[in-house]
């Protein structure tokens, strides 16, 4: 028995160099994509039958526990690696192969995994000889969709492109208005705990880009791309009040003062001047064809919004016209979830930590209300303070629709899944759950926000209710019944709140009132 152990262990040394049988192995390393399936190639040149001879695949002095192990015409699991069990396979290396009856012992493995990277030995043999060759298993992996935010810095904008979960490392390229490639201002690759790469790059832009792209790929035409609309987020940035404001403002007004000087100057020079009426007729008569196109545009534009019917929202005031009041369905929630008796009010429990201990946002907490949308427009809001207590930093609000299943998986949370939400975590900061995704530069200590809902116009926009500012508006096409959803989130103070808002109560007793009356 200690020499058959013997030889099972020292086989492979025993016979290295004096292969008998001509076995061949694809060139180049084989690439295979992490969770999907792939075929190491390898056959005997010439041809030979070798259904009657024993095959064994195995990895780097593991020949005594083997990935794939065939002997006696079939495959057998009582010696074979117990992580390859189920994933493994003979296969043919091209559809037209006769398989083993030409000598093709290829190895197929399924559901590929980041251990499965590296060399794998294939050997074969038999009363004729025995013959073995090695061969490489790259596993790419693909990273998450970048991530994109943007900063403001003095007068330009800082756009940082992030990622992680790569593997090997990714190429990364820039591109404005998706056509010119240029140069980022930085880039960082790091790794993971789980041995993945990630990467950061940074690109310092003026205001006047327009739409900057930032993609991530291994193999060109396998890209992970995202891309902002420097224009749409430029116009949500307020720069830090440090002090620079009232200079760069006292700096304005001495330049205006300067110019009307210079344009008073040029005035009195030119009343004077040979041809000065005949310059003042023609300045009035453009002065009134200007008039007559503004009132002209005047005019197309109240025809427009005579034939529009939209749901208007210049201001919080006029968006509370459309208040609804939110209730929290309390069926179907999971044990860490708290909801209020009013159902108005939600937030975790102290089970929630405990349970929810691993990286990312708790989706699983999130409930949704009973209120559907299916036309028309609403509007609520969400509180996220309480008294002595600091906003919270982990929340999610937005809607879905009201057949879906909320679940724990980022993945099945998308727009084209049929969810819309703003969310907050200490990871990613405030971000919207675009397709790619793409973070706010707006202030984190949010304490009311504003959500408006335009189901014909397909527009999702969320607000600062407490300073009457606009956030972000999503669009899309609304197709049957939409419900609030919302998400505490894991670990703050202050709990969820659904305001009620009073122009509701007031128009309720105002028409208790006419009904009195």
């Amino acid at each position: 028995m200690l020499t058959l152990a013997v030889i099972v262990l020292l086989w492979p040394q025993l016979t290295q160099g004096s292969d008998s049988l001509p076995v061949k192995v694809a060139n180049a390393a084989v690439i295979g994509k992490l969770g999907s399936s792939v075929v190491l190639p390898c056959w005997l040149d010439p041809s030979l039958d070798i259904s009657n001879m024993e095959i064994r695949w195995y990895r780097p002095h593991k020949f005594g526990k083997p990935v794939l192990f065939y002997r006696d015409h079939k495959v057998t699991t009582d010696l074979q690696e117990e992580s390859y069990i189920n994933r493994s396979a003979l296969a043919l290396r091209e559809p037209q192969s006769a398989g083993l009856k030409v000598g093709d012992l290829s190895l197929r493995l399924d559901n590929l995994n980041t251990d499965d990277g590296g060399i794998f030995h294939c050997f074969v043999s038999g009363v004729s000889g025995y013959g073995s060759a090695a061969t490489t298993l790259n596993i790419l992996v693909q990273g998450s969709s970048p991530v994109l935010s943007v900063q403001f810095k003095d007068d330009f904008l800082n756009v940082s492109c992030s990622s992680c979960g790569w593997q090997p490392q990714p190429r990364i390229e820039w591109k404005s208005n998706r056509n010119t490639p240029f140069r980022p201002g930085g880039l960082v690759y790091s790794q993971a705990e789980n041995k993945l790469t990630c990467v950061q790059s940074w690109a310092l832009l003026s205001p006047s880009f327009h739409e900057v792209s930032c993609s991530l790929f291994i193999t060109k035409g396998d890209e992970r791309e995202s891309t902002v609309d420097i224009q749409t987020i430029s116009r949500l940035m307020v720069p830090a009040e440090d002090g620079s404001g009232f200079w760069k403002a006292l700096f304005a007004v001495a330049l205006l003062a300067a110019l009307a000087m210079i344009g008073v100057g040029v005035f009195l020079y030119g009343k004077y001047k040979t041809g000065y009426m005949q310059a003042k007729a023609d300045e009035e008569d453009q002065r009134k064809d200007e008039e007559d196109q503004r009132k002209d545009e005047e005019d197309q534009r109240k025809d427009e919004e005579d034939q529009l019917t939209v749901c208007s929202k210049p201001s919080i005031t006029d968006l509370r016209k459309h208040a609804v009041n939110i209730t929290l369905n309390s069926s179907n929630v999971y044990p860490d979830v708290f909801i209020n008796s009013n159902r108005n009010v939600v937030r975790d429990r102290a089970s929630a930590a405990e349970n929810n201990k691993g990286p990312g946002f708790p989706y699983y907490l999130s409930v949704c209300g009973i209120n559907s949308f299916t036309s028309g427009c609403a509007y609520w809001e969400v509180k996220l303070t309480a008294p002595s207590t600091k906003p919270k930093k982990s929340w999610l609000i937005g809607v879905t629709k009201a057949s879906h299943y909320l679940n724990n998986d980022k993945n099945d949370l998308t727009p084209s899944k049929g969810f819309w939400f703003l969310c907050s975590d200490e990871e990613t900061g405030i971000h919207i759950n675009t397709e790619p995704e793409i973070s706010l530069p707006v202030n984190p200590s949010l304490e009311v926000v504003g959500v408006f809902l335009d189901y014909e116009k397909g527009e999702l926009s969320f607000y600062n209710a407490k300073k009457d500012v606009h956030l972000f508006t999503m669009k899309t096409k609304f197709q049957g019944e939409i419900v609030p959803f919302f998400n505490p989130g894991i670990g703050d103070k202050a709990p969820l709140t659904i305001n009620l808002i009073e122009s509701i109560t007031e128009s309720r007793g105002e028409s208790a009132e006419n009904a009195s009356a």
